[in-house]
């Protein structure tokens, strides 16, 4: 370490220019940030059903709709004008391929097309009610409700869905938006709020907590500094490679601050121990750096190997999260060896005026449980978890990602009241004959009326109903011949903006199905995909709820072998680093306990197993470790000096219980910003991560003291 600080003090001015160079470099880089709103993350790799809607969009062209729904109490001549006013402002917004509603320029009137706002508003509503299912003009008892369907294409972007919201917020209605798109648009707000807010906020709760345990604030503020840059060298790494900021990634600034000031707060504590002992300078660096140096680095690459377990996963958003996690973590330990030293070699004053002892001092109440207690609470942790495990819910989709306050759940929930749902899932047939013949419609029909016959099922909107509808309006009874039919369909398909044209395909011969079902729970999913399987064998299912079903199956799987791959990489790092076997498998018996406390969790509070919360997992394992490295290597160190197992134990949990109690704290309360997220799966994230840290704590400060105290009674 001598020659490494003096390294340090010879190049100063060099090391500084270079510090600030690639500090500046990466701001530039935050610049060219760029955002992935796609819901396609949630899935796996080559998924079949991502395949099917690649199919469906190559026949239909873009399946991205928005569906708007606006409220009002009357429907007169003036509603009516609005509606059209609207809807005529909508379709001339850029990336909007056609909108669909309750006020086009014109409808049929005794069998002319006539402008709607010439018309008698009660023939108007009368001429909708006759549309059942496919009328854009919904009443409930004294209220109204005007369905839009905006059809857009893939470069429909956020500014796109503010001029909607714009030309909505001109009039005095209640509006609804919905759809994946909106969705997924709604997303770069949330992600900008949680990049320019939750960072921050992460690292103040940090800085509070530093402050709390080191006693001054110089120190504090370098001791959490490291990982500040991390996290800005990281951002700036990203932006120049060109990678996108998706919504899980998005948490990884704050995973870099919250993780990687662990070694800052470690080695600040060290140092400032050596300093009131009086050492100088520069002999307090080489001692700091002798003590805690082999650890950081240790636990700088077990919190990487926890991330980097996550490759293991096959989906790419996981994939990504994990390595620009790692590579935070790697950079925020770079930073502390680097940027610390390079501070300190000042002569800045790093010791508190007064130094007091502690109000607050969990170790010595942990200290209690030495022994036989630690034993108890960690069969009690193990036993449920085993009873609750079975318990654990693998539900996820798309609406759980949003709170219930969020506009875009509470938007979801009206819309799916008024128009029987809001996500849809499609069910396609490739017909060997044209769809346009009485043999397709009954085909077709009888798929439909078994989909709609289900519990799961609020409605299928089915174009042959369509078809039905307007046939009826100036006949009776079914379509009898194929030619009828092929004059009803191109009536209706005389109009470019008609829903027909989204649902059938006389090119592809192929008719497509929107099937809003009641919930999207897994287990529904497979219900609807197995009814359209056993009416029709030709038919195929779809959507965007199905990618993430595909996730939610194969997400125990996947967990299993990441964290088996975890645990192993960390066994090896642990053994190559404390050269003793038996001390690194029990230093690895609190993370254990703590993975099968996380599971309990789950059974006993309902949060889902998802692609979110598995992070936590690796994350528990990468950094829960990091604590019974800090205390194993200390009490290996005290061991070596000649000191018995007792006196080892004593020494090491007196130097090493405080920054370990206070690092955990620090990272539970600052991942408590997640709590402030509007997302859902950010809540979940801080919650089990509460977990995680307290349990293991408690159990490294415990369990650990309790089996490196036993004697060997024989040699």
């Amino acid at each position: 370490m001598n020659k490494y600080t003096d390294f340090i003090y010879k190049f100063k001015k060099l090391l500084i220019v270079i510090f600030i160079i690639f500090s500046l470099f990466s701001v530039a880089g935050i610049f060219r940030l760029k955002f992935n709103t796609d819901f396609a993350l949630f899935s796996t790799n080559e998924s079949v059903y991502e395949e099917r809607i690649n199919d469906l969009e190559e026949v239909f062209g873009s399946l991205n709709q928005i569906v708007i729904v606006v409220e009002h109490q009357e429907f007169n001549q003036q509603v009516i004008s609005d509606l059209h006013e609207i809807q005529t402002t909508f379709t001339g917004i850029d990336h909007v391929l056609s909108v669909t509603g309750v006020a086009p320029d014109q409808i049929m009137f005794t069998g002319t097309l006539t402008d709607i706002e010439t018309l008698d508003p009660v023939y108007v509503e009368a001429y909708y009610e006759s549309f059942g299912e496919f009328s854009p003009l919904v009443v409930d008892t004294d209220t109204y409700y005007s369905i839009f369907n905006v059809f857009i294409d893939e470069d429909f972007t956020k500014t796109n869905l503010h001029e909607l919201e714009d030309e909505l917020d001109i009039y005095d209605y209640q509006s609804y938006i919905s759809g994946d798109k909106y969705n997924q648009t709604k997303i770069v707000d949330y992600i900008l709020q949680i990049l320019l807010v939750l960072p921050p906020l992460a690292l103040l709760v940090i800085l509070l907590i530093f402050r709390w345990q080191i006693g001054a604030l110089k120190p504090t503020l370098l001791s959490v500094l490291p990982a500040g840059i991390g996290s800005l060298w990281t951002l700036g790494i990203i932006g120049w490679l060109g990678n996108e900021v998706s919504i899980l990634t998005a948490v990884v600034p704050i995973f870099i601050i919250v993780i990687g000031s662990a070694d800052g707060l470690h080695f600040m504590s060290h140092f400032q121990d050596s300093k009131i002992e009086g050492y100088d300078h520069k002999t307090a660096l080489n001692k700091t750096l002798k003590i805690v140096g082999i650890p950081m680095i240790v636990t700088t690459l077990t919190s990487m190997a926890g991330f980097l377990s996550l490759l293991s996963m096959n989906t790419d958003s996981i994939k990504d999260l994990s390595i620009f996690s790692a590579l935070g973590i790697l950079l925020a330990g770079v930073a502390t060896w680097y940027v610390l030293p390079l501070i300190l070699s000042n002569n800045i004053n790093v010791v508190p005026k007064n130094i007091k002892p502690k109000k607050l001092d969990f170790s010595k109440s942990l200290r209690k449980l030495w022994g036989y207690p630690s034993v108890i609470i960690v069969l009690l942790i193990i036993t449920v978890s085993l009873i609750m495990q079975p318990y654990i819910n693998h539900e996820f989709n798309m609406l759980m990602i949003y709170k219930e306050s969020t506009v875009v759940a509470q938007n979801a929930e009206k819309i799916g009241e008024v128009n029987g749902g809001s996500i849809p899932i499609y069910v396609y047939v490739e017909l060997d004959q044209s769809p346009v013949t009485i043999e397709a419609m009954n085909e077709i029909n009888l798929l439909a009326n078994d989909l709609n016959s289900l519990d799961e099922v609020n409605k299928v909107v089915n174009p042959y109903a369509l078809l039905s509808i307007v046939y009826n309006m100036n006949n009776a009874g079914l379509i009898p011949n194929d030619m009828v039919l092929n004059m009803v369909y191109t009536n209706i398909a005389t109009d470019e903006n008609s829903t027909i044209h989204s649902l059938i395909s006389t090119d592809d011969h192929m008719v497509r199905l929107l099937v809003f079902p009641n919930d999207l729970d897994n287990q529904t999913l497979k219900i609807i995909e197995d009814e359209a399987g056993s009416s029709n064998p030709d038919a195929v299912v779809t959507g965007v709820q199905y990618l993430m079903r595909d996730l939610n199956v194969n997400i125990a799987d996947m967990q299993i072998n990441s964290i088996l791959l975890a645990l192993g990489i960390v066994l090896l790092m642990m053994i190559v680093t404390l050269k003793n076997i038996k001390v690194a498998v029990a230093s690895l018996i609190p993370i254990v306990v703590t993975v099968g406390a996380l599971y309990g969790f789950l059974g006993i509070t309902g949060i889902s197993l998802n692609i979110t919360t598995v992070i936590i997992f690796s994350i528990t394992i990468g950094v829960g470790i990091d604590y019974a490295v800090h205390f194993s290597s200390v009490y290996r160190h005290y061991l070596k000096e000649g000191n018995s197992r007792k006196e080892a134990v004593d020494k090491a949990y007196n130097n090493s219980s405080r920054p370990i109690i206070a690092n955990a704290l620090g990272i539970s309360l600052g991942l408590s910003a997640l709590m402030f997220s509007p997302l859902n799966i950010h809540f979940n994230v801080s919650a089990l991560m509460w977990i995680s840290m307290i349990v293991s704590v408690v159990v490294t400060l415990t369990l650990l003291p309790t089996i490196f105290r036993i004697d060997k009674k024989k040699k």
